[in-house]
């Protein structure tokens, strides 16, 4: 397989796969036969473009929640059945003083041999006011994890200039949360969506709208936009299914951004405002660039 490829099509392919959902609502992220469940947990945060509270629950019956942001760690809001989580709760923004007993909270939480859930709710009033926190990368790098890996394939050879391709299986995906000013708005509230792509800038390099007023808009090279345009004509009442999972309400408009890449690599755009859905390949690290499109096209 095309070395270039693998990122763009597993995160495509993520998009049909079901989640699985615990009772009371949660999102399971790691199975009991996982080996190593803090890789999941990792993967949620840096996910998480704008701020959200994740609050993840161990069936040992620990849990912990994180306020995050930007692929950063904010704060630490609640801990329990966890020891040694004093200062964490303390602290007004989680700084690198902060990170070895993070770690540990993280490691005693996501143990093996437990399943690991998640669930994602509105950030809190105090935490909308950090902007620092501990990169999601110096965590991984610290415990040697690799969040660019697709899970269950193996590394491929190298080649000279690598294409995009299919194939893979790749992370969940992660919804980018609303604004304070969207939990205000009612869930008919809606979005231009090729206003977004083109707000995204150079970032985007290929995307296209199925549905909707701005329904057969694309840009970017005809075989990335071919290759999205096939995706969807097989996949796209299973990318509806899933965007209905990130949304209070069925049918709601949404936006998430999939992937596990930090400064390069693919990651897959995908957003849904009435009839309408977007889906663009995303080169490097969207983080901002996606932080002032969304606001953008939802003023």
């Amino acid at each position: 397989m095309n070395k270039a490829a693998i990122p763009i099509v597993a995160r495509l392919t993520a998009l049909q796969a079901a989640a699985q959902i615990a009772p009371g609502g949660a999102r399971v992220i790691a199975v009991a036969s996982v080996p190593s469940p803090i890789v999941a947990l990792l993967r949620e945060v840096n996910e998480t473009i704008l701020g959200r509270a994740l609050r993840f629950e161990s069936s040992s019956g620990a849990s912990l929640t994180l306020e995050v942001a930007g692929r950063r760690a904010l704060r630490l809001t609640e801990a329990v059945g966890l020891a040694g989580a004093e200062r964490c709760l303390a602290a007004g923004a989680l700084e690198d003083e902060h990170k070895d007993e993070l770690i540990k909270l993280l490691q005693a939480l996501a143990a093996p041999r437990c399943e690991l859930r998640v669930t994602s709710l509105p950030l809190g009033p105090a935490g909308e006011g950090v902007n620092v926190g501990l990169p999601v990368a110096l965590l991984a790098d610290l415990l040697l994890i690799d969040l660019n890996a697709v899970p269950g394939m193996a590394p491929p050879a190298p080649e000279p200039e690598p294409e995009p391709v299919r194939g893979g299986r790749g992370p969940k995906v992660i919804p980018l949360p609303r604004t304070a000013a969207e939990r205000k708005a009612p869930p008919a509230a809606t979005c231009d969506l090729a206003a977004l792509a083109r707000a995204m800038g150079p970032g985007l390099v290929a995307w296209l709208v199925s549905g909707g007023v701005s329904d057969g808009v694309t840009e970017g090279p005809e075989e990335m936009v071919a290759h999205l345009q096939g995706f969807l004509e097989e996949e796209a009442e299973a990318v509806g299914r899933q965007l209905d999972l990130m949304s209070n309400q069925p049918g709601s408009t949404v936006c998430s951004l999939l992937g596990a890449t930090l400064v390069d690599g693919h990651s897959i755009l995908c957003a849904r405002s009435g009839e309408g859905l977007l889906l663009g390949v995303v080169e490097g690290d969207a983080t901002q660039a996606l932080l002032s499109a969304w606001a953008a096209a939802k003023a």
